[in-house]
């Protein structure tokens, strides 16, 4: 099938690269990650490589909540898979690609453990993600790379 997609699980949506998955219920950061390992080894955290990529993923996640939807739940964040391992400087993805894209500034924690999440970036570019403490709970997304 040259569309792609045949590939994706139904439910899963297919994005750059592979298919994206959309989970409205809330977990810790670790706890979200290890249920998108369920699916497989190619299975993590939603990962995201340009700024395109990041408006289509806030695109689908944001447009997939139902017109019904409380305001609570619209300004909901979504976990993604960008983590910043304890003691790191460092930012990374948890399927161990490259963080090539840089729209991550905003995350000055301290040398503390920190997890992002995706908010509904209708704002300026840039301001698409917020990092948090890992054990925050949240809705997420998981990307499977095909």
């Amino acid at each position: 099938h040259p569309d792609g997609l045949s590939d994706c699980t139904p439910g899963w949506v297919p994005v750059s690269g592979g298919c994206l998955g959309f989970f409205p219920w809330e977990l810790s950061w670790n706890r979200a990650e290890a249920f998108c390992r369920r699916f497989g080894s190619r299975t993590h955290l939603a990962s995201v490589h340009s700024e395109e990529e990041l408006q289509a993923v806030v695109d689908l996640l944001f447009s997939s909540r139902s017109s019904d939807a409380s305001e609570e739940e619209l300004d909901e964040e979504v976990w993604i898979g960008l983590h910043r391992p304890l003691r790191s400087r460092s930012w990374q993805w948890s399927d161990g690609t490259a963080v090539a894209y840089n729209s991550w500034h905003r995350a000055a924690l301290s040398r503390r453990r920190a997890c992002a999440a995706l908010q509904d970036a209708t704002g300026e570019p840039g301001t698409g993600t917020r990092a948090h403490t890992c054990t925050h709970i949240h809705i997420w997304a998981c990307s499977v790379n095909t």
